[in-house]
């Protein structure tokens, strides 16, 4: 092709995208016309033999412009003055240096860089049954197609039930599929500080804050609830502002939270509205299907054999988490270490019989009561009376965090069992629990032994 064609396509495709806009039926509205021919990055860098070779800055423009112009772009492209039977796009490695640069991207987290490769792995790992179908199937279909997903999806559960699984191995799986897209993986704490951080920076800052949040091809925020605490409506603001402008160009946002968007206080409708014109979905409890299954998955993955009664034994008792059932197999395993013996229903029965062996009369929150009161040494009054002194202030907040943990009940449920009457203070004390619980080993193993320990209705 010579320079003077190559000018002359240039000088163009002005012409062609808007023909496209005008022509191009309901793929090719306005907007979406704009986001993805519009943009400087994608340019025509020729036309011979009957194909058009567009240029684009990654993947998913590649494929978006092939799901929704290249029939329209075909026709089009008649005012080059040849017939165009095929659309081609590709992403140059100087194009995309070029957007990495401007984007300015951070290192994916160390947790996610350790597994790179693991990413369908992790995927195919995670153990599919009635109560998380909705939400795996949705996390699936933004790696296999993600012009056809929907967004923002929001997935919502209790704590243990597998929403960091499905969305670590979301990001994985979607950088091995999508080499060249853009992917951000952060709790909604860490926007939050560095959304902080650009602001006292000033508007460099934010203008670099805002290409890093606002270009990722996949952007994904566990922890929404954490933004329930207090106002902070300049980062609401912000959130919303990077919601709107990701969904808009047809990107991915995929948000987690321990709570359905109306069940997080100080979320505007603005924000509800946004997330029920994408896709919200619950994971529930395991059913006794998927606890078996889990039980199984698991025990393999220690080379654990534990018999089919064993199995049922387990899965009987333990139905709060899939996190739960990993902790009694783990129980299970270092039991046969220890004592060199398979694991019969014997042998289940006496390894996890502080884990399930709760009185029949006890109620799960006078059995938390009393366990976190012996512990820190004090009576079971002591968790809800009015003296909040010294060791008794962390011992309620383990009591919440554990009943909030263990239960589906709202914060505002479980802060009426201890006279609390703010949503807000249960949410703050269960997130320092959950601080305490990663900085001292000893806390954390008494906590995840109490949740083993604790059955629901």
């Amino acid at each position: 092709m010579t320079a003077r064609a190559s000018v002359d396509i240039l000088a163009v495709w002005p012409q062609v995208i808007e023909r496209v806009r005008t022509q191009g039926g309901e793929q090719a509205n306005e907007q979406a016309v704009r986001l993805w021919l519009g943009n400087a990055k994608v340019r025509p860098v020729g036309c011979e033999g009957g194909v058009l070779l567009v240029e684009c800055p990654t993947a998913l423009f590649q494929e978006q412009i092939r799901a929704r112009f290249a029939d329209a772009l075909a026709a089009a492209a008649a005012l080059l003055g040849a017939p165009v039977r095929e659309v081609r796009c590709r992403v140059t490695g100087a194009a995309l240096r070029e957007h990495e640069r401007q984007l300015g991207q951070a290192p994916a987290p160390a947790a996610l860089a350790q597994q790179a490769g693991r990413g369908f792995k992790l995927l195919q790992d995670f153990v599919v049954g009635s109560c998380n179908r909705l939400a795996y199937d949705a996390v699936v279909r933004i790696v296999d197609d993600p012009v056809g997903a929907t967004t923002p999806l929001f997935i919502h559960g209790a704590s243990g039930l597998g929403k960091t699984h499905l969305t670590q191995g979301l990001a994985l799986a979607f950088r091995e599929r999508h080499p060249h897209g853009k992917v951000q993986y952060l709790p909604c704490e860490r926007f939050t500080n560095d959304f902080i951080d650009a602001c006292v920076k000033g508007n460099e800052g934010l203008r670099a804050f805002r290409v890093r949040m606002r270009h990722p091809d996949l952007l994904l925020i566990d922890d929404l609830h954490w933004l329930g605490k207090g106002q902070k409506e300049r980062t609401k603001e912000e959130l919303f502002a990077t919601l709107n402008a990701l969904t808009e160009q047809g990107k991915h946002v995929v948000i987690t939270s321990d709570a359905s968007p109306r069940d997080i206080q100080y979320l505007e409708d603005r924000f509800l509205q946004r997330f029920a014109g994408g896709l919200v979905v619950p994971l529930a409890k395991p059913d006794p299907a998927t606890r078996r299954e889990v039980l199984r998955a698991k025990a393999r993955g220690r080379d654990l054999a534990l018999p089919d009664e064993v199995v049922e034994y387990v899965a009987e008792h333990i139905t709060a988490s899939i996190r739960e059932l990993e902790g009694a197999v783990n129980k299970l395993a270092a039991w046969a270490h220890s004592f060199q013996r398979r694991v019969d229903l014997s042998a289940a029965r006496q390894a996890l019989a502080d884990s399930i062996g709760r009185g029949a009369r006890e109620t799960p929150e006078a059995m938390v009561l009393r366990e976190v009161a012996g512990h820190y040494r004090l009576q079971p009054s002591d968790l809800t009376g009015r003296n909040r002194a010294g060791e008794r202030s962390l011992a309620r907040h383990v009591a919440m965090y554990v009943l909030k943990s263990a239960s589906s009940e709202t914060y505002a449920q479980v802060g009426r069992r201890f006279g609390v009457n703010s949503h807000s203070s249960v949410a703050y004390a269960c997130e320092q629990v959950a601080q305490y619980r990663a900085q001292d080993a000893a806390l954390d193993a008494f906590i995840g032994d109490l949740l083993l320990r604790v059955r629901r209705p």
